[in-house]
């Protein structure tokens, strides 16, 4: 009597191949690897800081005429500000509208119910941002939510401490809608 290997031997191997697993196990995956990138870099004058990033809520309006508002929050980091009202995520999380797309940062703002202080920690010291602005250069990951890994990577400057200071880098953060 002979035994056939092939046909299950390549569905292991495709399984191998393909990770196996449910989604929730490859988005929690795909969400590890995209965690070590959510940072924020930045330079003021020879004082330089990176700082993990936790994600960038963005607060959705039913009323188009009300823009999206925002705060990127971590480690020794708030930024708040607006979205432009013409480039809404809206509820499907279309990060893409983004692109390209210069977002005010602001002293003040956030959700309405705790508004929030932009400030980043810069030598030990936290900072207060006057305002500045961010430009995402691009959006990546697949998993929406919370628990996802959709990141947006980008450019930013922040006009610090009466605004006759500023600081650039770059920035990756999780985004999250929430309506």
């Amino acid at each position: 009597m002979r035994i056939s290997r092939g046909p299950g031997l390549a569905c292991l191997a495709l399984l191998t191949a393909c990770g196996g697993g449910s989604d929730a196990e490859t988005a929690a995956r795909d969400r590890a690897r995209a965690k070590e990138e959510w940072k924020i870099s930045v330079d003021e004058g020879g004082t330089a800081a990176e700082l993990a990033l936790e994600q960038m809520d963005i607060y959705l309006t039913e009323n188009d005429s009300y823009p999206e508002i925002w705060e990127m929050a971590g480690e020794g980091v708030v930024l708040v500000g607006q979205l432009p009202k013409d480039a809404r995520v809206d509820y499907e999380e279309a990060f893409e509208k983004l692109v390209g797309r210069t977002i005010v940062v602001e002293a003040q703002g956030g959700d309405p119910r705790q508004p929030k202080s932009s400030a980043i920690t810069l030598g030990g010291v936290s900072v207060p941002v006057s305002g500045g602005f961010l430009v995402v250069e691009k959006v990546t990951g697949k998993w929406g939510g919370s628990e996802g890994d959709r990141t947006l990577h980008g450019t930013v400057e922040l006009q610090l401490a009466g605004g006759t200071r500023t600081a650039r880098g770059k920035f990756a953060v999780h985004a999250v809608t929430w309506g």
